[in-house]
């Protein structure tokens, strides 16, 4: 027990790990001479989990053939409810032994070569080395002293994703979690920035200073937008929704025409939020013409180019997203077409104080030391306070790949994309929408019997169809892929960021649909 006297106080040791846990070194390991073997025995048998998991499960099967709640009863056992807190230790193999029990066998594997659903492509081994390293070295990138070269790190990657969509001097960004985040942060930064002007107020706008103002996007807008006006204290009405063209593409003079209507009704329209290859269809809204309304109807330009801005890595297929440069807030997300594991997006933006602007408070305890120096702190601009060491991965990748590496991926993707709706449109039972993919993504639906048949079936159950395919693929193991509503009706939809793919990989999905159509209908 401690205890403190008239001149001293007495504070036993903290016991060693020996006497309450069977791997102490695992736990104490600063003594090389005792810990380094166990280390590096940890380290092979996690690297060895981890291949295992590789080839005996990812490689085989997309995903599981579980629903959910029969997958919570086997997760969880009898009540399929979380078990109690564990209050005692376990050896690291009896711990690794649980997730090669439990776990390996029921997650998603992006690694398969059949997985065509979400946008999480395989990540690059140099990227996972990268994230390993940033875990060991667990640096906070929100404050200098607490990362010291790790802030450096990530404004080197935020210049080289500057110089990648086309922003000079002035210019800046941030890593963030994801596109929602940066999504939100962007539309922050409108508010903040540029709907303050346009209202000619001093401070940035909240509260009613909000209602009346008008942000316009096409319904193939990331949810996050909508989120992020919510989030940011708009009312629901300052979305204006704005049609896409048959190619799902906002142009700009649908968008000019809403502006005018709103202005007449007294209402401040203040962005745009285009987006460059959207989630749902992978389209790219007219960059160049939304531009040109932007400047000339004076609203801030963000754009979502999560997914697509990747695509300018590649000097062959840059000419698909064009006009990144004109924007002045901008969406991008390494762990999409980067091939990047979670967590890395990031928001970039023309002018470096409007970051600075919108999020920078600084609190007591953040003080520099030598403030002529002026280090940089990247809670100055961030929605994000404590945040981890993200740019490494990426800038290991980059390094190791480069640029070209990159772009042939990214161009591998792109014809597999176009191989697939070939594939289609070849036969007489699928149909895509639109028949050539802007970029990896292809949206399609079986046509039982073909067109003339599908003609006498009822919509809903048309729609029924694609479900049931996509669910007979997902418990076969050849492949995986997602569903989505274009216009109101479902279809099946081919996210392709897997590099790991091949054409005889896009046939077995699309000879697997084909099987389960049959056996649907026989």
């Amino acid at each position: 027990m401690s205890w403190c006297g008239a001149a001293v106080c007495y504070i036993p040791p903290v016991p060693h790990p020996s006497s309450w846990h069977p791997e102490p070194e695992l736990i104490d390991f600063r003594d090389p001479a005792r810990a380094r073997e166990a280390l590096e025995e940890l380290g092979t048998a996690v690297w060895t989990e981890a291949l295992d998991w590789l080839y005996e499960h990812a490689m085989r099967r997309p995903t599981g053939a579980h629903r959910y709640q029969s997958l919570r009863a086997e997760f969880y056992g009898p009540g399929a409810q979380p078990g109690p807190t564990p209050a005692t230790g376990k050896t690291s193999k009896e711990v690794f032994a649980e997730f090669r029990e439990r776990l390996a066998p029921y997650l998603y594997n992006a690694q398969h070569p059949g997985q065509f659903g979400f946008f999480t492509p395989p990540p690059l081994p140099m990227a996972i080395a990268g994230e390993t390293l940033a875990q060991w070295a667990n640096q906070g990138i929100d404050l200098w002293l607490s990362g010291m070269a790790g802030p450096l790190v990530e404004e080197e990657v935020v210049a080289w994703l500057r110089e990648l969509v086309g922003y000079g001097q002035g210019s800046w960004g941030v890593l963030t979690s994801g596109g929602v985040m940066a999504n939100i942060m962007g539309l922050a930064v409108a508010r903040d920035v540029h709907l303050a002007k346009l209202l000619g107020v001093p401070e940035p706008p909240r509260g009613r200073a909000l209602e009346g103002a008008r942000l316009y996007a096409s319904e193939q807008a990331h949810f996050s937008i909508a989120r992020g006006l919510d989030v940011l204290g708009f009312p629901p009405e300052t979305l204006h929704e704005v049609e896409s063209d048959d190619r799902f593409r906002l142009h700009g003079d649908a968008v000019a025409r809403a502006a005018a209507e709103d202005r007449a009704a007294g209402l401040v329209p203040f962005a745009i939020a285009p987006v460059a290859g959207s989630t749902n269809t992978g389209s790219v809204d007219q960059m160049d013409e939304l531009a040109d309304v932007a400047e000339l109807e004076n609203l801030w330009l963000h754009v979502d180019a999560a997914y697509g801005g990747g695509v300018r890595l590649s000097k062959r297929d840059a000419h698909r997203v064009p006009a990144l440069e004109r924007a002045d807030s901008l969406t991008i997300d390494p762990h999409k077409w980067f091939f990047q594991p979670y967590d890395i997006g990031g928001l970039l933006v023309r002018r470096r104080q409007d970051l600075l602007d919108t999020f920078h408070r600084q609190p007591e305890y953040y003080r520099d030391v030598i403030p002529e120096e002026e280090p940089l702190h990247w809670y100055q601009y961030s929605m994000e306070g404590t945040r981890r060491f993200r740019a490494l991965k990426l800038w290991l990748s980059w390094k190791h790949l480069g640029t070209e590496g990159f772009a042939r991926l990214i161009e591998h993707n792109d014809d597999l994309a176009a191989y697939f709706a070939k594939r289609c449109r070849d036969g007489n039972d699928f149909e895509v929408l639109p028949e050539e993919p802007e970029l990896s993504v292809v949206c399609f639906r079986h046509l039982p019997g073909g067109p003339e048949s599908v003609s006498q079936l009822a919509p809903d159950e048309l729609d029924a169809h694609q479900d049931r395919l996509q669910r007979a693929l997902e418990v076969s193991g050849e492949g995986w892929l997602s569903t989505t509503k274009l216009r109101g009706r479902t279809y099946l939809r081919a996210g392709i960021v897997n590099y790991l793919s091949a054409e005889d990989d896009v046939d077995r999905v699309l000879d697997a649909l084909r099987r389960a159509a049959g056996s649907a209908t026989a």
